[in-house]
Formats: C-alpha cells, sequence, structure tokens
C-alpha cells in the first residue's frame, strides 16, 4: 500500500513503478475471473476497496495497465465494476475523488457526500 499512499501525494513515476510491480503480485494470482474463481468470492471483496481507489490515481499519472503488464487484473477489475454487489455499493468515482483531494490538499475529509 505504500506506493499506493504515496501516489495520493503527487505524481512520481518512482511510485507508479513501484505500485505497478506490487500489482503484478495479484496478477499472478488470478488464474480465473475473479480470485475465487468463476464468480466473487470473500477475497475479491476483500481487497476491492483498496481497487475502487485506483481511478482517482490517474490525475497524478496511473491507469491500471497502462503498460500492458496486467491484464488479468484490468479483466478483474471490470468484472467487480459489472458484479450486482459492487454496484450497489460502490461508491461514486466523483466521491471517491473529492476524499483524495481532500488527501492531496492536506485536510482528509471522511464524510464527503
Amino acid at each position: 500500500r505504500t506506493p499506493f499512499y504515496q501516489l495520493f501525494w503527487g505524481k512520481d513515476q518512482k511510485h507508479i513503478d513501484e505500485l505497478n510491480q506490487a500489482l503484478a503480485a495479484y496478477e499472478e494470482e488470478l488464474h480465473g475471473t475473479f480470485f475465487g474463481g468463476a464468480k466473487p468470492a470473500m477475497v475479491d471483496y476483500m481487497i476491492w476497496p483498496w481497487f475502487e481507489l485506483l481511478p482517482a490515481l490517474k490525475n497524478v499519472g496511473f491507469v491500471l495497465n497502462a503498460d500492458g503488464k496486467l491484464p488479468k487484473l484490468a479483466a478483474w477489475f471490470q468484472a467487480m465494476l459489472a458484479d450486482e454487489a459492487v454496484a450497489k455499493t460502490k461508491v461514486s468515482d466523483e466521491i471517491i475523488q473529492k476524499y483524495v483531494n481532500s488527501i492531496q490538499e492536506g485536510h482528509t475529509n471522511y464524510d464527503i457526500e
């Protein structure tokens, strides 16, 4: 998580590379559509909240699978977005971006609506 959070504070190619390297471990462990197999399991739902934040890092230069080395993880991300439970509970990208912006501005706001 370290490079993940360090990217909240600004663009740094070193941290983008470190995050991609850390995500490669997930890529290697993903052997089906989901970590749980053909359908999402507890592990998929447990790690989803971290992955849900990744699009908010686009403004600092991080895009999941931008270098093409994480195709299974990128497909998993899209499959999770299509999952009914995720769709019902997903925080909107707008609120996530506001939350990340509040961190970057130095006054983390946990109560964004």
